[in-house]
């Protein structure tokens, strides 16, 4: 199915929430849907949800949720739920 410009507009207005920083790169600072797909980068935040895959690199912020698979880095926060898998790293709460 493929999206129309106006579908698409709809959407970012409603789920998620832009910034730029002083350099003009764009940073998505709030996502406030389902994601179902993969995130390929750093999360400078909270995670509200579940996390059904694995964790590669450190999360700055806490997790309120389920993780159900790895964690491969560090938490720098409080995970608030069951991981089902292997911490390969440190959970540091509230020491971000």
């Amino acid at each position: 199915m493929n999206l129309t410009d106006e579908e698409i507009l709809d959407f970012v207005r409603e789920n998620l929430t832009l910034d730029k920083d002083e350099n003009g790169i764009y940073k998505l600072k709030d996502v406030l849907c389902r994601v179902d797909g993969n995130v390929k980068g750093t999360v400078f935040g909270n995670v509200y949800g579940n996390v059904v895959g694995d964790v590669k690199g450190t999360v700055l912020g806490d997790v309120y949720g389920d993780v159900k698979g790895t964690v491969e880095g560090d938490v720098k926060g409080t995970v608030l739920g069951t991981v089902e898998g292997t911490v390969l790293g440190k959970v540091s709460a509230g020491k971000l």
